[in-house]
């Protein structure tokens, strides 16, 4: 009877095991760069001052999915997936709660200007994973500065993104789940950054190849 016991209890502990693991988010790849095109529209590009009372961020959608708890996480790994598709505002409205993406959305907006004369002189290009890549020999320590520091921006926008992709799907934005969609992050900031290249710079195609934007 002991070793009856024991085996049951050990197979309830693996079965728990098994579905604790068991995290699957999805991507949602349109809805992000959209999102991310939307935030640079307004952090990169920003408008003229407004007068007072004008139209207000939007605060996130009420009815976005709400995490989910604990015991549901552990004990119903089909509520692991979206509830309803995720849209362009939670996404931002998600980033937009990061002080810490938003901090390098200010500094890559102070330096963008440098960026771009780099990029103009072909000295850097645009990398398939969302990071400037130098294509020449940088000129000083102040420009290699200014493509790491910008590169350290960059990875914490994609990362924020990948948080925020995750918390839009009502689930909560553990280091497991947010690596799982890394990898898409990055390839939709990168994604971005190719299409508003300007003509002649160098840019990173998904396979590898440099080519110089048309």
């Amino acid at each position: 009877m002991i070793k009856r016991t024991a085996l049951i209890l050990t197979l309830a502990v693996f079965a728990v095991a098994c579905i604790h693991v068991v995290v699957n988010v999805y991507f949602p790849e349109a809805e992000a760069k959209g999102a991310l095109a939307t935030l640079e529209d307004e952090l990169l590009n920003p408008p003229a001052p407004k007068t007072p009372g004008g139209p207000q961020a939007p605060n996130p959608d009420p009815k976005a999915p709400k995490p989910q708890s604990f015991l549901l996480q552990w004990f119903q790994p089909t509520a692991l997936y979206a509830a309803g598709p995720v849209t362009e505002e939670q996404i931002v409205a998600q980033i937009r709660s990061m002080p810490e993406v938003m901090d390098a959305y200010r500094r890559m907006a102070a330096r963008i200007s440098r960026v771009n004369g780099l990029r103009d002189a072909g000295l850097v290009g645009e990398g398939s994973d969302g990071q400037l890549k130098p294509k020449a020999d940088l000129p000083g320590r102040k420009d290699q500065r200014t493509v790491e520091d910008e590169n350290a921006d960059r990875r914490t926008v994609i990362r924020g993104l990948a948080r925020a992709s995750v918390a839009a799907q009502g689930q909560e934005a553990s280091g497991e789940a947010v690596d799982q969609v890394l990898p898409d992050s990055a390839a939709t900031f990168a994604a971005l950054r190719r299409d508003k290249a300007h003509p002649g710079w160098w840019i990173q195609l998904p396979e590898g190849t440099w080519v110089r934007k048309s």
